[in-house]
């Protein structure tokens, strides 16, 4: 009876020792979340007020004289762009991150059931999904539309860039032409930041999180 009692101990110092490590890994994924909505605030506000600036000095890019301040100004605006792009898809990376450790702890290492998970279950995926409805919810990652969001202010900046090259070099007012100059600088653009976004070494990237210190325990998704 002793030793049976003993176990128990055992396994009870057990759980208690990862339910206090799953508590720690939902706190740093919450303190991760709080701080990526402050930096996100930061990086709209820096947008927005790179084109308010780009604004003030438009009749300056329109003139005939050559002046290279409204194209640095576009040139930070695109910086600018991508660096909200980049930081949002490593939010939704790390979160991803966060999410299945979590759920690997709830199912796997807790071991609790369906009705006692928190993270890995949803109440029912029936309910508020309606997306024909503009009084209801439906299931859309605003994580996901953040990405979208960010590359939309990216390709824009970069189009905007294209754009007043383009129209310097070459006469816009014909219709045609303008057309053709839109279409070539966005899809430039697009083109541009997808090439920028994909680093020559992915695992040794300057702007990428040090990984390769940490263990990869491959856990799916699903």
């Amino acid at each position: 009876m002793n030793k049976i009692s003993e176990n128990q101990e055992v396994n009870n110092s057990k759980k208690d020792s990862l339910f206090e490590r799953y508590k720690i890994l939902v706190a740093a994924r919450n303190f991760h979340y709080n701080n990526f909505n402050k930096w996100l605030t930061y990086f709209y506000v820096a947008n927005a007020g790179i084109f308010l600036g780009y604004l003030q000095v438009y009749p300056i890019a329109s003139s005939p004289k050559i002046d290279l301040i409204p194209y640095l100004i576009l040139m930070l605006g695109y910086f600018a762009g991508l660096l909200l792009y980049w930081s949002s898809k490593g939010y939704y990376y790390w979160n991803i991150n966060f999410i299945m450790l979590i759920n690997h702890y709830e199912k796997t290492l807790l071991g609790w059931e369906k009705n006692e998970r928190i993270y890995s279950v949803f109440a029912n995926t029936k309910v508020e999904n309606k997306y024909h409805s503009p009084r209801h919810g439906g299931n859309y990652s605003t994580s996901k539309i953040a990405i979208v969001f960010a590359f939309i202010i990216a390709i824009s900046w970069g189009a905007a860039l294209t754009y007043s090259v383009i129209c310097k070099l070459f006469d816009c007012d014909c219709l045609l032409v303008n057309i053709s100059s839109l279409l070539i600088s966005l899809l430039t653009s697009v083109a541009v930041t997808l090439l920028l976004s994909v680093p020559i070494k992915k695992k040794k990237h300057f702007l990428g999180s040090k990984t390769k210190y940490l263990d990869d325990l491959e856990l799916n998704q699903n």
